[in-house]
């Protein structure tokens, strides 16, 4: 059972089906993190499936400067133009949904962790990163990246 601990949105002056493609691809997904973020991280591998469900992107890097960590994310669900939900190995869970609205779209992103252990998400949260803040940074630059 995933624990949502972090939902934003941003509206997006561009279709849905254009903020849709944009999103799906683990590299735009990585480019969106913080630039502090991305100096102590590398995507190392990406695998997509035709189907999208299955597709894998493997990340390289340093948490809190000492600890190596490698992440594998899986694409769970993957409906064209409405959902993405990308899971870790490590446990956390990223959900991005797409809606229409009066002048573009409505872009929606949401973190959580899945863990068997009661409060480790929360722990993990706490310590990994800046929850609201980087997801609202996050958004902002796909939004950017979209919109240009």
């Amino acid at each position: 059972m995933t624990k949502e601990l972090h939902t934003r949105s941003t509206h997006v002056d561009a279709p849905v089906e254009k903020v849709f493609d944009y999103v799906k691809d683990p590299h735009h997904f990585f480019e969106a993190f913080d630039e502090e973020w991305r100096r102590h991280m590398a995507l190392v591998d990406v695998h997509t499936t035709p189907e999208g469900v299955g597709s894998t992107a493997r990340l390289m890097g340093r948490m809190f400067l000492f600890f190596h960590m490698e992440w594998t994310l899986t694409r769970e669900e993957y409906v064209p133009n409405e959902r993405i939900v990308d899971h870790a190995n490590t446990g956390g869970v990223w959900t991005f949904t797409f809606a229409p609205d009066e002048t573009g779209t409505t872009l929606t992103g949401s973190f959580g962790w899945s863990s068997k252990v009661p409060l480790v998400g929360e722990v993990m949260d706490r310590f990994g990163w800046n929850g609201d803040d980087d997801l609202d940074l996050m958004l902002a630059n796909l939004k950017k990246a979209i919109e240009i």
